[in-house]
């Protein structure tokens, strides 16, 4: 009893004790109201005066000072336009690399623009603006028509080549559609057509697959000789790792060669090779034979990483390749 008194009577004593004027009044309260006011008023006066204190024209943002990665030919609108707007329109306000909102100003507009992958950084300084930039680029075509959709949809569709990205995600611009130019990508009556749009990811599994592979072999589907990637995979067996995809060179020529690569990057089965043994096992028969398209008749299994001829087109189609349909 006599300790809880004593603790009261300690309470009771610094609440009597206490003032607002002498906690107001005290030093370090003062220091630290005087050190706001003195920030707030320099930020105030930066913001209102700046342009009084530092000369505009020597931070007035410019494509002279505007440093962006050349964005692809088949790509618009220009980004420096983006960026810096339109200096023809009436009232026209040019960007300074000091103002505080630049850098956000920069990114909302920029994430706008469907052909960019990522923002990978935006930095500014007193010499001007930076910005690194991920572009979306083609990894193949994927082939809408009468071989790869059903009669009864195709009928009220027209012939086109759909570009996608390394992700799946349909293109759309000024890309060439002609055979040749990128590497043809053949799914067999393709989901989720209604759900296309451009800039959008394709929500089939069998597309983003390819995509994948399609990104591996990067450019040199031409130098191999293919033409065509493909998989026997149908709609109620989309994920089915046992039908692999393919690669196929141009039909129409005296000789076929089909190269069975597998599954896509990620999905391998047990056992199966990695992309880049596959890639380096073909690399490394083309070497020896020559591209793929001058080869004779020949069915090629890479799945394990070393190439594995199975036969000509003819004898090996009834004891292997029915077994991967």
């Amino acid at each position: 009893m006599a300790r809880k008194r004593r603790r009261n009577d300690i309470l009771d004593r610094m609440i009597a004790s206490f003032s607002w004027r002498g906690t107001l009044l005290h030093p370090a309260i003062l220091f630290l109201a005087a050190t706001v006011v003195i920030i707030g008023t320099a930020i105030f006066g930066w913001e209102r005066y700046k342009n009084r204190i530092l000369p505009p024209d020597q931070f007035r943002l410019t494509a002279d000072n505007l440093t962006i990665v050349p964005h692809p030919t088949w790509a618009s609108p220009d980004l420096r336009e983006v960026i810096l707007g339109d200096q023809r329109q009436q009232g026209y306000q040019p960007k300074s690399v000091m103002d505080s909102n630049l850098v956000p100003d920069v990114a909302h507009r920029l994430h706008s623009i469907g052909w960019i992958e990522n923002i990978d950084s935006i930095q500014k300084s007193h010499s001007g603006l930076s910005v690194e930039l991920t572009y979306r680029q083609p990894v193949g075509m994927v082939e809408i028509n009468a071989m790869t959709m059903p009669k009864s949809a195709f009928k009220d569709l027209q012939p086109v080549n759909l570009h996608i990205d390394r992700h799946g995600v349909v293109l759309a611009g000024g890309l060439s559609e002609q055979p040749g130019q990128h590497l043809l990508i053949s799914i067999g009556n393709p989901m989720y057509m209604d759900q296309i749009l451009p800039w959008a990811q394709w929500q089939d599994v069998r597309v983003q697959g390819a995509a994948r592979i399609a990104e591996v072999i990067g450019d040199q589907w031409k130098s191999m000789g293919f033409y065509r990637l493909m998989t026997y995979r149908k709609r109620t067996n989309a994920t089915d790792q046992r039908v692999p995809f393919q690669l196929w060179t141009e039909p129409g020529r005296k000789y076929r060669v089909h190269v069975i690569w597998g599954n896509p990057p990620g999905a391998e089965m047990e056992n199966e090779a990695l992309a880049a043994e596959k890639l380096l096992a073909m690399q490394q028969y083309m070497q020896a034979n020559g591209p793929f398209n001058q080869m004779t008749d020949r069915i090629v299994d890479v799945r394990s990483g070393s190439v594995v001829v199975l036969g000509d087109y003819n004898n090996a189609k009834n004891d292997s390749l029915n077994n991967l349909r």
